[in-house]
């Protein structure tokens, strides 16, 4: 059976939810989840929702100090607090008694905690953020999302190549379009970063390369990944989930402002509508991200999630383990040097 590391204080509403969630992840997915953290709180929440501790295949895991979502310097956090519920959620897996990680901690703090503790994949240079974001018709990744700020033409080819391997297991694609997020579709566009990035991915004959992709048009099912330095894809991001919830809180105000709109919401309500969209847009459903680039599998969750989104992390953490990524992306990451050089 699969084990999932949860780092159970990690994140804006832990331990509550991050334990509820793994509770379900239990219960729906058929995992063992090993939860991180304050032992008396942890079982308190487990009680609270009717766990069975004989029955329900889970162990809670004790540990020390909490890494607050506000500490500034990750590599200095985990360093003194080796003891913490994210290191040693982390650890967990380095020992092999957990096949991946999920942490809603601070995003620095888990980046760095998996890099100390997995190492880098042979031929990667720096890990990167793959977040998988709406489209007209389904999902796709979005990478670097955050990581890497100041990347090199390299390290986005790597990411690249990374990006084509992990759509290729998420969307059962066998050859899944690569694009290149930039501020035109032509050719040459761009400062010269991004030309020379271009240049790289079009020697590549692993990668199905789009080409040149701009921002407003890359949810439209035009390619399956989107590769980025860290600060645009981060910024984009953003930007996504800010035009999204204010999106939603427009309709949410014009179905409230009238009797006969409240009814036209009650109706869209009762055909499932509203579900239909909640699903396909709302970032619980997508639970996190990975944390590309390392020897194990790490899923970052959003500092927000709720129980919902942790067993929805666990569901693409075990997507993850049942196809081989990692061997996968180690395999392909044998002779990225001689490409596009």
């Amino acid at each position: 059976m699969i084990s999932i590391s949860f780092d159970a204080m990690g994140g804006d509403n832990a331990p509550d939810e991050i334990v509820k969630g793994a509770l379900i992840a239990v219960r729906e997915l058929d995992i063992k989840a090993l939860i991180v953290g304050e032992k008396e709180a942890i079982t308190k929440i487990l009680k609270e929702n009717s766990a069975d501790f004989e029955k329900d295949n889970f162990e809670i895991i004790e540990s020390g100090s909490i890494i607050e979502m506000g500490d500034s310097n990750p590599a200095k956090s985990i360093r003194q607090k080796k003891d913490s519920s994210l290191v040693v959620a982390n650890r967990l897996v380095s020992e092999g008694r957990a096949s991946a990680v999920i942490s809603a901690g601070n995003t620095g703090a888990a980046t760095a905690a998996s890099l100390f503790e997995f190492k880098r994949i042979d031929g990667f240079d720096r890990p990167c953020i793959c977040t998988l974001i709406p489209t007209n018709s389904g999902k796709m990744l979005l990478l670097d999302a955050g990581s890497n700020i100041s990347a090199t033409a390299e390290q986005m080819h790597q990411v690249a190549r990374l990006g084509s391997i992990l759509a290729t297991a998420l969307f059962n694609k066998e050859s899944p379009k690569v694009g290149l997020l930039n501020i035109g579709e032509e050719p040459g566009k761009g400062n010269d970063l991004y030309k020379e990035v271009f240049n790289k991915l079009s020697a590549d004959s692993t990668i199905n390369f789009f080409g040149n992709v701009e921002g407003n048009y890359i949810t439209k099912d035009i390619c399956d990944v989107a590769v980025a330095d860290g600060f645009t894809g981060n910024i984009h991001l953003k930007a996504l989930e800010g035009g999204l919830k204010m999106m939603a809180d427009s309709f949410k105000s014009e179905f409230n402002s009238s009797p006969l709109t409240k009814l036209a919401g009650l109706i869209l309500k009762a055909q499932g509508s509203f579900d239909r969209i909640k699903d396909k847009f709302d970032p619980s459903s997508y639970g996190g991200a990975m944390l590309g680039g390392l020897n194990e599998i790490s899923i970052i969750s959003h500092g927000s999630s709720n129980a919902e989104a942790i067993k929805n992390a666990a569901k693409h953490a075990k997507l993850l383990i049942e196809a081989d990524i990692i061997n996968k992306i180690k395999t392909s990451f044998k002779d990225i040097s001689s490409i596009g050089s």
